[in-house]
């Protein structure tokens, strides 16, 4: 049985930009806790767009959204913009588990295989 070849963690990144879903698995760290060295698995996963759904479904109301119902203005609620995360200055990225929709935020380079093969810099 042959091992399979290699990727570049420049093409691993292409692939997870694509619609595709696709397995990685990576290294957790956090310097908050200062837990890491474990080993996350995502059997299906790609680039995330946007909030995390379930922040998504809890957030408050929009003013437009309030509008549209017919709510005053006094009850208008304002929704902060979300934080810019700086994902390419802090080489990190979201990942979407596509079966659950939960997102994981992974540093690129604890990236360890993609799709199975063995991901090198």
């Amino acid at each position: 049985m042959q091992t399979p070849a290699p990727i570049r963690l420049k093409d691993a990144l292409a692939l997870l930009e694509g619609e595709a879903p696709v397995a990685v698995r990576y290294v957790k760290a956090n310097r908050r806790t200062k837990e890491a060295g474990a080993f996350g698995t995502l059997p299906a996963a790609r680039l995330g767009r946007g909030t995390r759904i379930k922040e998504a479904e809890l957030r408050a109301p929009t003013g437009a959204e309030q509008a549209a119902v017919g709510a005053p203005a006094a009850e208008l609620v304002p929704v902060p913009a979300p934080k810019n995360p700086h994902h390419y200055a802090n080489a990190t990225r979201n990942l979407v588990d596509t079966r659950t929709g939960n997102l994981v935020k992974v540093h690129i380079y604890l990236i360890v295989a993609v799709q199975g093969r063995k991901v090198i810099i």
